[in-house]
């Protein structure tokens, strides 16, 4: 059982959107966003600095938009970000911020 199985989401996240880039992995099975997506939710928030680490936790309970990013290879990252109202989750590559 992976640790983030048994960790419980901290904030909603409404609807969830996936990018043109993202979706060509994922029909090439080169990618599977679930987890990062699962990661996000559960407040583990990837790569991001510290700084920005102690933003996202603190918008949790204060409100304001969450970003998580995760280092998939030497040129891909994945981000994942939340709106502050919490109704919209987009799922994209950092190239296409």
């Amino acid at each position: 059982m992976s640790v983030f199985t048994a960790l419980k989401p901290r904030f909603p996240f409404g609807g969830l959107t996936i990018s043109r880039c993202v979706d060509a992995l994922i029909r090439q099975d080169l990618l599977d966003p679930l987890p990062y997506v699962r990661r996000h939710i559960c407040g583990d928030w990837g790569d991001v600095r510290e700084e920005h680490r102690r933003y996202n936790d603190a918008a949790v309970a204060l409100g304001g938009y969450l970003l998580s990013s995760y280092v998939l290879g030497d040129d891909l990252a994945l981000c994942i970000l939340t709106e502050a109202d919490r109704r919209l989750t987009a799922v994209f590559l950092l190239d296409e911020y």
